[in-house]
């Protein structure tokens, strides 16, 4: 079954290397960084706002938090229940499909927090299965996964003496039973869910990507996007709109670009 939705995958989001975008929605908003959920809707960050669209351009829903500052990484993975870090007060938000808060804040730094859970240099974070959570931690140079009671359950160790590079990542997402943590200087680094080093894309000096099943889509210099196939090694170039853009997602049938002051979106 997982073979035949690869394959489906594969054929819908390959097939935009040969055809003809055209352009349906219009959102004209600044934002810092955009994600989207496989319903594709848009989350759009300005600061410390949070504004979901859906794919018509509609606004549905708005969130902010004034205390805790400008956002700095939003995962839609599992659009019922959003994932916020803000990365200066060390802190979690989850909402709900509504923008709606969904529990208490997780503070990555409380040593009232069960088994002590400090990580006063947690620089990325991400949601992971089963409610759980994936951390970068500077301090030790490793990834960790803690469950729904802030358990360290998985410890990768320093992945900078492991596997001898320099680590500064800047981006950390799960998908689809892999963690990949972008390392600009050396490429993406891919763990299994339980911390074990599989392999590094060979994919240097970016700043966003998106896995889909076995293929890893990212921005080239050149402001166009590839595809590289994790089996094979091979890379094959869509053809975008001519465009400038600074971000993408890519949800099903619909291509979104964000350019200085709008979000496009383009269907087939």
């Amino acid at each position: 079954m997982k073979k035949i939705v690869y394959l489906l995958l594969f054929t819908a989001y390959t097939s935009y290397a040969q055809d003809t975008f055209n352009l349906t929605t219009t959102i004209t908003t600044k934002a810092d960084f955009i994600t989207a959920d496989n319903q594709s809707n848009v989350y759009v960050v300005k600061g410390d706002e949070l504004s979901k669209y859906n794919k018509t351009g509609k606004l549905l829903y708005k969130y902010s938090n004034k205390n805790l500052g400008k956002i700095d990484f939003v995962d839609a993975s599992y659009m019922l229940k959003p994932f916020l870090f803000y990365k200066n007060f060390l802190q979690i938000v989850y909402l709900d499909n509504t923008l709606s808060l969904n529990g208490d804040p997780v503070i990555l730094d409380d040593p009232a927090t069960p088994d002590e859970v400090e990580y006063e240099q947690a620089q990325l974070a991400c949601t992971s299965y089963n409610g759980c959570v994936w951390l970068y931690d500077q301090e030790n140079m490793e990834l960790v996964r803690l469950d729904q009671n802030l358990k360290k359950t998985v410890g990768t160790g320093n992945l900078s003496i492991l596997l001898n590079i320099d680590l500064q990542p800047n981006y950390l997402i799960e998908h689809d039973n892999k963690v990949y943590l972008n390392n600009p200087s050396s490429g993406i680094l891919i763990f299994d869910v339980f911390g074990t080093y599989y392999k590094t894309v060979p994919i240097k000096n970016i700043t966003h990507f998106e896995p889909i099943g076995d293929w890893v889509y990212f921005m080239t210099e050149d402001n166009k996007i590839d595809a590289y196939q994790l089996k094979t090694g091979n890379t094959i170039q869509f053809k975008v709109p001519h465009v400038d853009f600074t971000n993408f997602r890519l949800e099903t049938d619909i291509l979104m670009l964000q350019n200085k002051d709008s979000i496009l979106f383009y269907g087939k």
